[in-house]
This record gives C-alpha cells, sequence and structure tokens, in this order.
C-alpha cells in the first residue's frame, strides 16, 4: 500500500479469505500490472490478469523494481465492495479525497505517537485506512491481529497488546458483549474508541462505558464512496446519553464535508447525501452506476455535486440518526415498514443481535440465541407487540446459534436469508421457533454459516 503510494501508482487490497470466484472477478476488472500474493492466490489471478508480474510477500524485497511511467497517478486505491448483482463494484478514491481524510485524523488529533493501535480490520475493507494510515502518520505503533483467535476474541487482544485506540464495526461490541469479555480489566489500556460502517446502539456504549468509563468514543458515518468516513461525534460516559435513540447520531461533518438529506416526504428527513472533497472520482469501468449515484444535488439555491447514498435519515435537534437502507424499506398491507425500526424494538426487549427480513406478505426476525437455553418467543412477540405498530409485528420469528457475518464483520443479510429458508424446508413451524408446548420445532436448531474474518 505504502509502496504504491510513494512509487506514484494505486492500489487494491483483498481479503484473501473471500471467494477465489469473487478474486478473480476483481483481477478480470482492474486488470493489474502487479500482483502480491502467495503462490497459491496469483496462480489464480494471473490467469485473469496475463500481463501482471508477481510478486511473492516472502521475496518481494529481492525483486527488480519495476520501471514506472516517472509521474503521479491521480488515483490513491481502488476498493472492491459487493455489488447488488454480485459483481464486485470498484470505488476509486482519488489521492484528494485520502489527503483530505487522513490530514482530518491529523488535526482531529485521533492517533498521537505514543498509541498502542488496533489493526483489526481487514484491509480489504476500507476502514483499515483509517487505522493504517491514521496510526503511520501520526507515528504511532500498529498491532495486527494474530490470528482467528483474535478475530473471535478481540478483547482479549485489546488486553494483551495494551491497545490504546480500537477501531471497528459497532458489531465486534455485540461479540465480545456475548462473550462477557466488556471487562474493566480487558478494555483498561483503551482511550479512545472508533466505529464506522454501521449503526453503534446505545447498548453498546452503556457497556463500553461501565467497563473503561475513563475511554472516548467516537462514532462516525461514511460509505466507502467518500473515503472511510465523514462525520465525527465524541461521546464520554457523563454524556453519551445526549446522542442516543434507537441507535447512535451520526455525528457532524469533518471540514469541508456536508451532509444533506434529501428527498424526504417530512421535514427533517430524507435520503443522506453527501458533498466534499472526499468523494470517490465514481465506479471503476461503469459509467452508469456512476451517474445514477453520483449527480449534483441542490444546496442552498446552487448546484453542487454530491454521492446519493441510498442511506435514510432523520434530523432530531442538532443530530441526525440513520433510519435505513432506502432499499430495505418494504410496504406490508400498503403501509412502508423500515426493517430498522423493527431491528431497534426487538434490541429494545433484550435480544441485541437481530436481523428483521421481508418474507413473502410479511416480516422475518432472526435473533442470535444460545441454543441451549430455552429461548421465550411469547415474551418477545409480547415485548414487540407494546412497541410497533400492528403491521410491522413479525409473523416468522426463529434462534440461531451464530449469526452469520460478511467479510466485514457485518450481519450477513443474505446468508440469513438462506439459513431461513433451509429452516423452513427442514420443518420449521411456520408460527415461530417454538410449539405450544414450548419446545423447539424441527430444523430451529440448525447453524449457522461460522463466523467470518472481519475484512
Amino acid at each position: 500500500m505504502l509502496a504504491a503510494g510513494l512509487a506514484g501508482g494505486y492500489y487494491t487490497p483483498v481479503n484473501v479469505d473471500s471467494p477465489e470466484s469473487k478474486l478473480r472477478l476483481i483481477a478480470g476488472q482492474l486488470q493489474p500490472e502487479v500482483i502480491i500474493a502467495d503462490s497459491d492466490l496469483s496462480a489464480a489471478l494471473v490467469g485473469e490478469a496475463p500481463g501482471a508480474s508477481v510478486l511473492r510477500p516472502s521475496g518481494a524485497l529481492d525483486a527488480i523494481p519495476a520501471d514506472g511511467p516517472g509521474r503521479r497517478h491521480q488515483i490513491a486505491y481502488v476498493m472492491f465492495t459487493s455489488g447488488s448483482t454480485g459483481v464486485p463494484k470498484g470505488v476509486v478514491i482519488p489521492r484528494e479525497a485520502l489527503n483530505h481524510y487522513v490530514d482530518w485524523m491529523h488535526t482531529s488529533r485521533m492517533f498521537n505517537a505514543a498509541d498502542r493501535v488496533s489493526q483489526y480490520i481487514n484491509i480489504g475493507f476500507d476502514i483499515s485506512v483509517m487505522e493504517i494510515y491514521g496510526a503511520l502518520c501520526a507515528g504511532a505503533t500498529l498491532f495486527p491481529v494474530q490470528g482467528r483467535a483474535d478475530r473471535l476474541f478481540p478483547a482479549r487482544m485489546i488486553e494483551r497488546e495494551r491497545i490504546t485506540v480500537w477501531t471497528s464495526v459497532p458489531s465486534v461490541v455485540s461479540l465480545m458483549m456475548q462473550a462477557k469479555s466488556v471487562t474493566a480489566q480487558n478494555l483498561a489500556s483503551l482511550r479512545l474508541l472508533n466505529f464506522c460502517g454501521e449503526p453503534l446502539l446505545p447498548q453498546h456504549l452503556r457497556a463500553i462505558f461501565a467497563a473503561c468509563p475513563q475511554a472516548v468514543v467516537q462514532n462516525t458515518y461514511g460509505p466507502t464512496e467518500a473515503t472511510v468516513s465523514m462525520t465525527s461525534l465524541r461521546m464520554t460516559a457523563s454524556d453519551y446519553d445526549r446522542a442516543c435513540r434507537a441507535n447512535v447520531a451520526l455525528g457532524v461533518p469533518i471540514p469541508g464535508m456536508g451532509l444533506h438529506l434529501v428527498g424526504g416526504g417530512h421535514p427533517g428527513e430524507g435520503e443522506i447525501v453527501i458533498t466534499g472533497p472526499q468523494l470517490a472520482t465514481g465506479y471503476w469501468q461503469d459509467p452508469q452506476r456512476t451517474m445514477e449515484a453520483f449527480r449534483d444535488v441542490v444546496i442552498d439555491g446552487e448546484a453542487v455535486f454530491g454521492y446519493f447514498t441510498g442511506d435514510w435519515a432523520e434530523r432530531h435537534g442538532d443530530h441526525v440518526f440513520f433510519k435505513e437502507r432506502i432499499d430495505f424499506q418494504v410496504k406490508i398491507r400498503g403501509v412502508r415498514i423500515e426493517l430498522d425500526e423493527v431491528a431497534a424494538a426487538v434490541r429494545d426487549a433484550g435480544w441485541p443481535v437481530v436481523c428483521v427480513l421481508g418474507r413473502g406478505a410479511g416480516l422475518a426476525v432472526v435473533v442470535e440465541h444460545d441454543l441451549g437455553a430455552r429461548f421465550n418467543e411469547r415474551r418477545l412477540a409480547d415485548a414487540l407487540a407494546e412497541r410497533l405498530e400492528p403491521e410491522a409485528l413479525p409473523e416468522i420469528i426463529r434462534v440461531i446459534d451464530r449469526m452469520p457475518l460478511n467479510e466485514n464483520g457485518k450481519i450477513d443479510r443474505n446468508a440469513v436469508a438462506a439459513w431461513l429458508d433451509a429452516d423452513k424446508l427442514a420443518g420449521a413451524s411456520p408460527e415461530g421457533v417454538n410449539r405450544g408446548d414450548g419446545q423447539p420445532c424441527p430444523g430451529s436448531r440448525h447453524r449457522s454459516s461460522s463466523i467470518g474474518e472481519a475484512d
């Protein structure tokens, strides 16, 4: 990554634990000049990019340097994310955008030279840019994960390495909470926790501040198309509740960036549109998709170039709160239902790890629960009846012993949907997990796919 930038080129990081088919698609689209990978992977990728030179990590220092064009490319990196069609889409981040983001991390003093910074995020996920560039440009020390155990038990890594600055998606806190590892001993070294990538929840903050009241939590928001993140909200144990509703406020835009709510049917809500110098230039060799997402938006009577995120949010006072992906909204008997609102009600009822899906003419709720313990479906159903409109009440409730996560450490909705369909075929009762006699239905104990490497 650093060598590519210093040489004037650009790079594409990938998660080596991704399916080989996905990595082949990326190599085929990108047609790289150099591939740095071990023998097995490089052999597979060269088949898609036959013009590429191959450097193996163990022998890279002995390689003859390639002659470059003698100029600095405007692109910093191309980050491939999962596309809705199944074909990865490459987000093109220019050097100007990366420079702006790194400058903000420096001026905001997110890291300092004395910090011991986690490198938990896989480099194929753009939040790793926050860890790597933020730490190294401040003179801090990076501590990469040492294996799968660190992925599954990150709090142990924090305690072992005496991490002072931690960065992850909020789902990792749920993982630590379930392992009962959010303790004063494990988190004693932390001074700052950075979160990005999905909604941060009030229960995450309560657990963190109960264990380490001395820490500061920074919530950030930003899709890959806006160079990692473009808002900031810092909270302490004494003031975090001011920024909490169903989830935690997104924060205010960092200098130079703009966050606008556009197209809402009611004042104070709408789709998030981002403006400013951190925007990607578009999608790799995909002008149609680029024109759909990157276009002018009228702000205060003036046309400004913006990125339409597909995220729906609402403003309450000084804070903006994420509500739902536009494509996660469904209509039940003519009423628009936001799946995240249902998920928030499930979390409030005591089940923090949940996935809500539209299924047929109704909703399905899947909650993570220890299958060695009895699950009281009636208690959850009664709690939801007190919190939701009748149209939003789920017709199906299932429990899963381990929620499948995608490469980025987020809940894998497609995998949950596939598990749910398989569970139904296995004979689970359509009314829910438990029969009238309280015994689990056949199929309800099917294990999900194992937790994926956070990327």
